[in-house]
């Protein structure tokens, strides 16, 4: 079974640069869609304030009546104790959703650090990440989102803000054999496949703080059985673009013992 799923980012809620008709393109595509499971990693506010993440969150809402929707918090989201906000009009920073009917985990990360705009995951996170991961079966797809971007993005100038441990980070979702990473904040949509590992970045939806010679866009994700494919759409004119087409190996077992020799690894 296909599963089409929807991935936004950086929707800078009240930014100068932030447009209400890409918002209103953005609902009305997304309801043309119809997708099964819609994530938004991060940034949906400029600078964290409460007047901003309300308005995000009546956005949300509105995407919640079209299907499920899991959000992350990104850099401007934790300005001005905005995570305090965020968990008030949002919900939780990390999360775990399974879909058993769809052999399908969903893992949320919140890679935000307040009033900067480097981020990481971190010790008690990764901690947690490791244990959540060892209780997934072997035959579960995963993707794992967060808002900082895991490898660097081309064309974006020089390269700041990537994930401050994003070596250790790396070395988990390759153990545990993740299969697709979401990620945002570079506002440049992008795709990697570093061995069997897929990251995949959104571009700013509604926003046009663009680099040059892109547009504002998400991306339509479509995961089948040996396949991912990838489209980002134009949020301006609804336009799709093959962002990328990647197979999907088959995951094979992951024993104990390697699985004790990566958390004594990661914890140290």
């Amino acid at each position: 079974m296909r599963k089409k799923i929807i991935h936004m980012s950086d929707l800078h809620f009240s930014e100068y640069t932030y447009s209400e008709d890409l918002k209103n393109n953005l609902l009305a595509q997304v309801e043309d869609e119809n997708p099964d499971l819609i994530i938004v990693s991060g940034d949906i506010t400029s600078q964290g304030y409460t007047e901003e993440y309300i308005k995000a969150r009546e956005f949300i809402n509105e995407l919640k009546s079209i299907s499920e929707i899991y959000t992350v918090p990104g850099n401007h989201d934790a300005c001005n104790v905005g995570l305090k906000q965020f968990k008030k009009h949002i919900g939780h920073r990390k999360f775990v959703h399974h879909d058993i009917n769809n052999r399908l985990v969903i893992v949320g990360l919140d890679s935000s650090e307040p009033d900067i705009h480097d981020g990481q995951i971190g010790i008690d996170q990764r901690d947690w990440l490791i244990k959540k991961l060892r209780k997934i079966s072997e035959d579960m797809r995963v993707i794992v989102t967060f808002h900082h971007h895991l490898l660097p993005i081309p064309q974006t100038g020089r390269e700041r803000n990537i994930l401050l441990d994003a070596g250790d980070i790396i070395k988990i979702l390759m153990e545990y054999k993740v299969d697709v990473v979401l990620n945002g904040h570079k506002h440049v949509p992008h795709a990697w496949k570093l061995e069997k590992l897929i990251t995949i970045n959104s571009g700013t939806a509604t926003t046009r703080r663009l680099h040059s010679g892109n547009y504002p866009s998400y991306n339509l994700i479509e995961l089948g059985e040996d396949e991912l494919d990838v489209k980002k759409v134009n949020t301006e004119t609804g336009f799709k673009e093959e962002l990328a087409c990647y197979p999907l190996e088959f995951k094979g077992k992951i024993f104990k013992s390697r699985i004790d020799k990566t958390e004594k690894g990661t914890i140290s």
